[in-house]
């Protein structure tokens, strides 16, 4: 049992509403969208997700929550909010039972850049498979 990070980069001077895909990644290769970004983890991993600023650390990418949105829930919550810190970060435990489920879910975020809020909820939809 181990924590998986998953950090969200995120341009956070550029980010709009309507071009989250072309402003945030998860540091993928070429030609892997966030949709289909996948997370390997084991039964029992703590995963921990967390955004951070491409453009400059002083900037804050607040993970408010992650909802399950398909496919098996691997987490024994389908709703897991965010610390209420600020960066905000959210964790879950993977089911013990879970080996060899795929879910996709839907990660949303807020942006403050020079400390003001973008407007907007942001949204992306990757996966997390567990290991058999």
């Amino acid at each position: 049992m181990a924590d998986v990070i998953v950090t969200l980069n995120v341009d956070t001077s550029q980010i709009s509403v309507q071009n989250v895909d072309s402003n945030s990644n998860f540091g993928q290769g070429p030609g892997i969208s966030n949709e289909d970004f996948l997370t390997r983890v084991n039964a029992g991993d703590t995963v921990i997700w967390q955004g951070v600023s491409s453009v400059t650390p002083s900037d804050t990418v607040n993970i408010i929550n992650i909802n399950h949105s398909g496919g098996s829930s691997v987490f024994s919550h389908d709703n897991l909010p965010g610390n209420g810190l600020h960066p905000e970060k959210v964790s879950g435990a993977v089911r013990n039972n879970a080996k060899g489920e795929t879910e996709k879910y839907t990660i949303q975020f807020n942006v403050f850049n020079n400390g003001t809020r973008r407007p907007g909820l942001f949204s992306i939809d990757p996966k997390i498979q567990v290991n058999q």
